[in-house]
């Protein structure tokens, strides 16, 4: 049932980025762990940032403009992403209100702890530190996507 919910969740996702070259997101898909250019880019594509024909350069760029610039200014664009770098940018960039810690300092450690709060990670693969799958990046841009459009954040 989860395989079937989450290719649904990708189809919607896929569909939504129409604009978007097809290589890349097939490049990103085929790799083992999503790359912090990329994964930037389509959070920023996502929350209406940037354009739908940017790359991920411009992905990266952005990130480095944003107030969570120092955590992103630590890697290169091909590194992997971390979960939190990922939440930290996806929740910043989406504007959502989170708790205490996450209000208060704002790294990528909180964020993904709020992330794990929130539902959107499996508390047994909670680790700020580990490298996000490209799945997972898709996945969770659709709930922020979808809880920010119909939930209260």
């Amino acid at each position: 049932m989860k395989k079937i919910v989450f290719i649904v969740i990708l189809a919607v996702f896929a569909v939504s980025l129409w604009g978007q070259s097809n290589d890349l997101l097939d490049r990103f898909l085929d790799g083992e762990e999503a790359d912090v250019a990329t994964t930037l880019l389509l959070v920023a594509q996502a929350s209406g940032n940037l354009p739908m024909d940017a790359g991920p350069d411009d992905g990266y760029a952005w990130g480095l403009e944003q107030d969570f610039a120092k955590h992103v200014s630590k890697t290169a664009p091909g590194d992997p992403v971390s979960l939190g770098l990922f939440y930290l940018a996806l929740f910043k960039s989406y504007g959502v209100k989170g708790g205490g810690m996450y209000t208060a300092v704002g790294s990528p450690r909180y964020a993904a702890l709020e992330a794990g709060f929130l539902g959107y990670v499996e508390p047994s693969s909670l680790y700020h530190t580990r490298s996000v799958p490209p799945y997972e990046v898709l996945t969770g841009i659709t709930y922020v996507t979808e809880d920010a459009e119909g939930g209260e954040m």
